[in-house]
């Protein structure tokens, strides 16, 4: 006899075989519904939107910024700009499509960070709250997820 009260492999009784891939997938935390999930798609909206807006006065302020860049301390601060601007808008596009939105609004987060901690020091205004703002809805989607309406939920349902 087994002595947690279950049958043992003697009598008949085989354990359950722990979840798999091909077997219907690992459990997964239930997805977000109601009034929670719509707030966070707000947020990954406004926070893609916010880093889209953030991708284009980069890119097409390049020349002003790269000018301005020797006070921010940035090793090559061009090449850095355009890097920068160029994940912003991938991270930007992936955020309001619901395209892995943690992962995008991590690298988001982190270009806003270096935004505010560089030209933000510098320039002041605009370019100190705007990365911020997008950079706290990007720890938002981050710490609790996109919300609902996610292009990922209609891939991977």
């Amino acid at each position: 006899m087994a002595s947690d009260g279950g049958r043992s492999l003697i009598e008949g009784g085989i354990p359950a075989a722990p979840p798999s891939l091909i077997a219907g997938g690992l459990p997964r935390e239930p997805r977000q519904r109601g009034f929670a999930a719509l707030i966070l798609l707000v947020v990954r909206l406004a926070a893609g939107a916010g880093a889209l807006v953030l991708a284009v006065r980069i890119l097409r302020g390049h020349a002003e910024l790269a000018a301005a860049a020797p006070d921010w301390g940035l090793p090559a601060p061009a090449p850095l700009l355009w890097a920068g601007g160029g994940l912003l808008v991938l991270c930007g596009l992936a955020l309001v499509l619901g395209l892995a939105p943690r992962l995008a609004a991590l690298v988001a987060l982190v270009i806003c960070l270096v935004a505010v901690a560089t030209a933000g020091r510098t320039l002041g205004g605009g370019a100190l709250w705007s990365p911020a703002l997008v950079a706290v809805g990007c720890l938002v989607v981050v710490w609790r997820g996109g919300g609902g309406a996610q292009l990922l939920n209609r891939i991977d349902p």
